[in-house]
């Protein structure tokens, strides 16, 4: 069994990321962190209390093929980086593993649950 500890981010997709931020930040109260990206691929980030909720502009206008028209979208959860390599394994003997990419936030694991849908664990580097 791999343990989760938290949830890392949670993402939404938006057709009009404009009109999204100013839903969640205007609307629920949310606070800006940081926007990037063009149009057409562009990224906000805000702040909910002490989570993360990442807005993604999607490459295509909703249809519903998750991974292909949502492009980034997933669900993040957190986990202890000391399992993170047993996880890894797992992934890979299921055959869901994808990727992995080190952050200076700490390790992630990218695969595909059992339904298609494409999703992270993140392993967050212990604090100094």
């Amino acid at each position: 069994m791999i343990e989760t500890t938290g949830v890392y981010h949670t993402s939404i997709p938006a057709d009009d990321i404009d009109r999204a931020e100013r839903f969640y930040t205007e609307v629920l109260g949310m606070q800006l962190d940081s926007r990037v990206g063009r149009k057409g691929s562009q990224i906000v980030r805000l702040r909910c209390g002490p989570d993360a909720v990442v807005l993604f502009e999607r490459p295509q206008a909703l249809g519903r093929d998750s991974h292909k028209e949502d492009g980034v979208y997933h669900q993040s959860f957190e986990m202890d980086i000391d399992a993170f390599d047993e996880a890894v394994e797992r992934m890979k003997k299921l055959g869901n593993f994808h990727q992995i990419t080190e952050r200076d936030s700490g390790r992630t694991l990218y695969y595909w649950d059992t339904e298609g849908n494409y999703q992270e664990l993140h392993a967050s580097r212990p604090q100094s």
